[in-house]
């Protein structure tokens, strides 16, 4: 799985009320990226820092990694409001059933929120047209409104967010959780100690009878 945090470096995406478009995504998808590695999936991210990649490169290093899924993760501006979800202009029914899967997940989620769907759409995006795999772009909020700016900045709001998203991919690619094996408890051992003697022999008499009347293994230690 490749999650794609939109912007970077230089190119700080969509600004308003002192947010950055290129913080808000990074954050969403390292924590997309924590919530998968509770699945079978190998997850990539086309950067992990604040940095400028080119939208050709994001999808050359996805294509070169042959992923089985493209998410691409932005903010919205412009005076709106809500979430949308984009496909390629021409993409396949694959693709289209992935978009309606993780969008279904992601609109659950924020329905409790009180934001509006925006719907699923099409558009001729570099990102999308120029992976070899399916490929989802989300719009998450319209960062130029106060309200949704405020949800943005709200590190609890987003992990929900990031939960819903990695549920709808889970549940789009058929992932399974991890299963972990219990952790074998080793027995408590436990040292008894008789007492300290002046002399090896004093110990070496006190320890045989120790031996004699109760079968213990008992070791004389010099301290």
């Amino acid at each position: 799985i490749m999650i794609d945090p939109g912007h970077g470096g230089k190119d700080p995406g969509a600004v308003a009320h002192g947010l950055k478009e290129k913080d808000v995504v990074l954050r969403l998808g390292l924590m997309v990226r924590d919530e998968l590695a509770n699945y079978d999936a190998d997850v990539h991210l086309t950067r992990g820092k604040d940095t400028f990649i080119g939208l050709s490169e994001r999808a050359t290093f996805a294509n070169r990694l042959a992923a089985d899924l493209f998410v691409s993760l932005h903010c919205n501006a412009g005076g709106g409001k809500g979430f949308e979800s984009y496909i390629y202009s021409t993409a396949g029914t694959a693709t289209a059933n992935i978009q309606n899967i993780i969008h279904g997940e992601v609109m659950a989620y924020l329905k409790g929120h009180g934001i509006v769907d925006r719907g699923k759409k099409r558009a001729n995006l570099a990102v999308c047209r120029e992976t070899k795999m399916p490929a989802v772009l989300l719009e998450c909020l319209f960062i130029d409104n106060l309200r949704e700016n405020q949800l943005l900045r709200d590190d609890s709001f987003l992990r929900g967010l990031a939960s819903a998203i990695s549920s709808g991919i889970v549940k789009a690619l058929g992932f399974k959780q991890k299963t972990t094996k219990p952790v074998e408890q080793t027995k408590a051992r436990y040292r008894l100690l008789t007492g300290t003697f002046s002399t090896r022999e004093d110990a070496e008499a006190a320890a045989e009878k120790l031996r004699q009347m109760f079968g213990w293994t008992v070791y004389v230690r010099e301290e």
